[in-house]
């Protein structure tokens, strides 16, 4: 009876944990839905402005401006509701050859008026790096939450860098996000990764508040993606994540040396 009434309960609570997971999902999409709404908004009006300007001159270079205009705010809120829908729906689960910059850039559009809003100035060093091994939607949630997490350190009016290389000699592509802003001490820092700790005191103004399940989960998700996370900090200096994924040809090589031996 007591196994039984053990097993229920583990159930119950996977069952619960499972639950939260999915709550925090859909917060961290609703969160940003204000953001996207008014970026959709200003594009829209870039639509419409051009067209009406295209339908007031005849002439042929007026209007192949006013349609290139249109092309272009079109395609970004285009991208802008592929990456929110696919946010918003539960990841599959399944492991699939995939390219990082995509992933990276689209999360850094949606941040975008986040980090203008705030005044804080964004450093890209993005390159074009070998395929991994991935889930897109949960590596995605992961790229925005340490994005979110980046801006909400900065007060107002800081950096942040994101780089992504590749690093031949260990055979991974390297992730980093950098960010100026108030710092861990080494006692948050070693407490970062477990489940309901955070630092933040809000929600406030900023947006700043949570559960504190951000960085626990990232770091499942991470840990089932084989890649390996470093984490740099210290109070009023910033604080830097690194994350290295084992290139997909690097991978195949070592499963096939290991089925060999």
């Amino acid at each position: 009876m007591e196994i039984r009434e053990r097993e229920s309960l583990e159930a119950e609570l996977q069952g619960l944990q499972e639950r939260v997971r999915e709550l925090e999902r859909l917060a961290s999409v609703g969160e940003l839905t204000g953001t996207v709404t008014h970026e959709f908004n200003n594009l829209l009006m870039t639509i419409l402005n051009y067209a009406r300007m295209g339908m007031r001159y005849p002439d042929t270079a007026t209007r192949d401006q006013a349609f290139q205009k249109i092309v272009a705010a079109s395609e970004k809120a285009a991208r802008l509701t592929t990456v929110v829908l696919g946010l918003a729906r539960p990841g599959t689960g399944e492991m699939e050859p995939l390219k990082l910059k995509p992933l990276l850039e689209d999360s850094l559009l949606l941040m975008e008026r986040e980090f203008q809003k705030f005044r804080i100035a964004l450093e890209r060093r993005i390159e074009e790096v070998p395929e991994i091994l991935g889930d897109p939607s949960q590596l995605q949630r992961v790229l925005i939450n340490l994005l979110t997490n980046a801006r909400q350190a900065i007060t107002d009016g800081g950096e942040v860098q994101v780089i992504l290389l590749t690093d031949p000699a260990t055979h991974t592509v390297q992730c980093t996000i950098r960010d100026s802003g108030c710092g861990m001490t080494p006692a948050q820092m070693r407490k970062m990764f477990d489940p309901y700790f955070t630092t933040k005191k809000g929600p406030d103004s900023t947006g700043k508040g949570g559960a504190g399940l951000g960085l626990a989960e990232c770091k499942k998700v991470l840990e089932k993606h084989q890649a390996k996370i470093r984490v740099e900090s210290a109070p009023g200096k910033g604080t830097s994540i690194s994350i290295r994924f084992p290139i997909l040809a690097a991978s195949n090589q070592n499963r096939s040396d290991r089925q060999a031996s």
